[in-house]
């Protein structure tokens, strides 16, 4: 394995560096690269800076507090590209959850991934919904839409009363991002149409992205209008400040 690092691989290393997270050898290749790549060293000044600022806007009215946020987020170029979805057919957490008698929300977008991943195009149909899964579903019209106002809309299709695990269809229209938000319990993510920007992932249909219990994200919809099954159980909360200033170099 090299020893020298690309941009991209440094910078989804930096978040840990700063917190000495990272592995004798990973932490040695980091301030090697650090040594020859300005740009990822002002990247690093600026996560050094951030509880500084994250504690300076908690102390701010709130108004002042999420405008200075904002503002700060702003400024914060991205660094590289989103990254494509790797070949693997399903995240190894969700291989995990598949393995330990999955509830049947998982196990009908496991199905669904069979299918859509398969011809990697959409499904025909107004919701893109592989027919053998509509056929387990409840009928069309006994689904019960909660529309958003910025034009998002998603119905829970199913859930499991005792275990709590739901099973979703959601619409994104294009340009729509969700706020940075911590899952209480873990969530699967299957693109069933149009595409999705994901923590630094481009995810197209077919794609299946698990978010595990205690991680955090803000999926924004860029090209096409979004649809998508969604596996998920627990609630969220809102991110910190830090949380979703850290997000953009996650």
């Amino acid at each position: 394995m090299s020893l020298f690092l690309t941009c991209e691989d440094t910078t989804s290393l930096l978040s840990d560096y700063v917190d000495g997270n990272l592995s004798f050898w990973q932490t040695l290749k980091v301030k090697l690269h650090l040594l020859f790549c300005p740009s990822c060293q002002a990247v690093v000044l600026t996560l050094m800076a951030l509880p500084a600022l994250a504690a300076g806007l908690e102390e701010a009215p709130p108004a002042e507090a999420e405008a200075a946020l904002e503002a700060a987020l702003a400024s914060i170029s991205r660094h590289g590209e989103t990254r494509a979805w790797p070949a693997t057919p399903v995240p190894a957490e969700a291989e995990n959850l598949l393995g330990t008698q999955p509830d049947l929300p998982l196990a009908i977008l496991a199905d669904a991934h069979q299918t859509v991943a398969r011809g990697r195009r959409p499904e025909p149909g107004p919701y893109h919904l592989p027919r053998k899964i509509l056929d387990r579903l409840p009928p069309e019209d006994q689904w019960n839409w909660v529309e958003g106002a910025d034009g998002r809309r998603r119905v829970v299709l199913l859930q499991d009363p005792g275990a709590g695990q739901r099973l979703i269809l959601a619409f994104s229209p294009s340009g729509a991002r969700a706020k940075a938000h911590r899952h209480l319990g873990s969530e699967s993510i299957l693109i069933l149409a149009g595409s999705m920007s994901d923590k630094g992932l481009a995810l197209k249909p077919g794609d299946w992205v698990h978010h595990p219990t205690g991680s955090v994200h803000a999926p924004e919809i860029r090209e096409q209008d979004c649809w998508c099954l969604v596996r998920e159980e627990g609630g969220t909360r809102d991110a910190t400040m830090l949380e979703r200033l850290k997000l953009r170099f996650s």
